[in-house]
């Protein structure tokens, strides 16, 4: 069994108060905190904001806030435990008819049909409605309204809240971003025309699936790859002064090998699940091989062992250069890099990864929904229609690309910081290392050798005298 994961964090159990600085405990099946005990078994949404992470349950709504590194790794291993994916699936299984723009954990407040509503909710958008779901409790209000627009936020005048207005129905709407605002607002303000009546099918004998096989996988382009790795990174290295370079001692091409086996090391988890999703036999294989929350813990696990090799690197070059040198351990104690900078370092190496979790949560809902759709499909008819399903994979087809693009922008962000650090910090260090004068014979070693040389010398003469 796993041993329980613990994150210091602001915590708020909707029903209760704030309490600030509490030991979160992360079990296998609950999270805990003080008296409280949240279990997983009822968990059916999770929701990233800006420094917050929301969690929805059928017998609870919490809320966690910390620093974005601690929230991310709390959103990680709540992902593990959870099965994220499986349950947003379940909770849309419902709107399958319908096309989901976004979603999203927000705070609400207001009335939906003249019954007062407040708190945390999740928020689905869809091209018909807007769907709120807390604990037990489902309210839908459809399109169009009669007033929609955004307002700061009367607590705090630097966030914006979307408000809503239909008939008997007032809704304020909290810790949206910005792009899912503009999306809802483009899709609320048309005025759309009734569904289609459903027309009587025929029995079926066979689903689609069974008489025609798995749905094929459909790939978009994608730009990155090892050649562009092998680019930048020859360019990066030409960057670095020369002169350092030479006066280090470093071998020819060593430091393009470098940021080369660096960039593929940051880039190999998307590599090979772009090169698995390609082999894929079936449109839903190849859906799971680019799953966004596990490409978000690849990224952070690729982006840590980059860090960890390019210090490895480091090191063994120090130890190489200092080898017959005067004080050695000193030495190589003073160039080292200090925990102070391995943990400055690992932030810098963190940060582009964090800024890609916009992107990541796009893919995320684009697969839910293409995945729902798709099922629905396979489930029906074998003359099923597939023009949601193709529009559904046009959207997963477009995310994908931002998140190669966001993968490819993070890696040259990297690159910069790597390039940085090695000329302003490591190579100068490596120049210090190779220039230190070189261990001298100690003196004792010195009288120890001329006393050997002499007793032997007199050892010989005596040996002479007795012949």
């Amino acid at each position: 069994m796993a041993e329980p994961l613990r994150f210091s964090v602001d915590a708020f159990l909707e029903g209760g108060r704030l309490q600030r600085g509490v030991d979160l405990e992360v079990g296998e099946d609950r999270l805990t905190y003080g008296e409280q005990a949240l279990p997983f078994s009822d968990v059916f949404w999770t929701s990233r904001r800006v420094g917050l992470l929301f969690v929805f349950s059928r017998d609870f709504t919490a809320a966690f806030n910390a620093s974005d590194d601690r929230l991310e790794e709390l959103a990680r291993v709540l992902d593990g435990r959870l099965n994220g994916g499986a349950l947003r699936r379940r909770l849309l299984e419902p709107l399958a008819d319908e096309v989901v723009i976004c979603s999203a954990g927000a705070a609400v407040s207001g009335s939906v049909e003249g019954e007062a509503t407040s708190g945390l909710h999740v928020t689905v958008f869809t091209q018909r409605a807007l769907h709120l779901f807390a604990r037990e409790k489902h309210l839908c209000v459809e399109w169009p309204v009669d007033v929609l627009r955004e307002a700061a936020d009367s607590g705090r005048g630097t966030r914006t809240a979307l408000e809503l207005r239909k008939g008997d129905t007032s809704l304020r709407i909290l810790y949206l971003f910005p792009e899912e605002i503009g999306a809802v607002r483009e899709v609320a303000e048309k005025a759309h025309a009734p569904p289609a009546p459903m027309r009587e099918e025929a029995i079926e004998m066979f689903a689609r699936r069974e008489v025609a096989g798995p749905t094929p996988a459909r790939l978009p382009e994608f730009a990155t790859s090892t050649e562009t790795i092998r680019e930048r990174a020859e360019r990066a290295a030409a960057g670095l002064p020369s002169e350092l370079r030479i006066r280090a001692l470093l071998e020819p091409n060593f430091l393009e090998g470098h940021f080369q086996e660096l960039g593929e090391i940051a880039l190999g988890p998307l590599l090979f699940r772009k090169s698995a999703a390609s082999r894929a036999r079936s449109l839903a294989k190849a859906v799971e091989a680019m799953d966004a929350g596990q490409l978000q813990d690849d990224a952070r696990a690729a982006s840590l062992n980059s860090l960890r090799r390019l210090t490895d690197t480091y090191e063994r070059e120090l130890i190489r250069l200092t080898l017959g040198k005067r004080r050695v351990q000193k030495l190589q104690a003073e160039l080292g890099i200090s925990p102070a900078e391995q943990e400055s370092l690992q932030g810098r190496f963190l940060a582009p990864v964090h800024k890609m979790a916009p992107q990541l949560q796009r893919l995320e809902r684009a697969q839910a929904g293409l995945l729902l759709r798709l099922e629905r499909l396979e489930a029906g008819p074998p003359e099923g229609e597939e023009a949601e399903l193709d529009e559904a994979a046009e959207e997963w087809h477009a995310a994908l690309v931002v998140v190669d693009r966001s993968f490819d922008g993070a890696w040259q962000e990297l690159l910069s910081e790597v390039g940085q650090t090695w000329s302003e910090t490591l190579l100068p260090r490596l120049v210090r290392a190779a220039s230190a004068p070189r261990q001298r014979v100690p003196e004792w070693v010195k009288l120890l050798i001329i006393g050997i040389i002499t007793t032997l010398i007199v050892a010989s003469v005596a040996l002479v005298a007795l012949r």
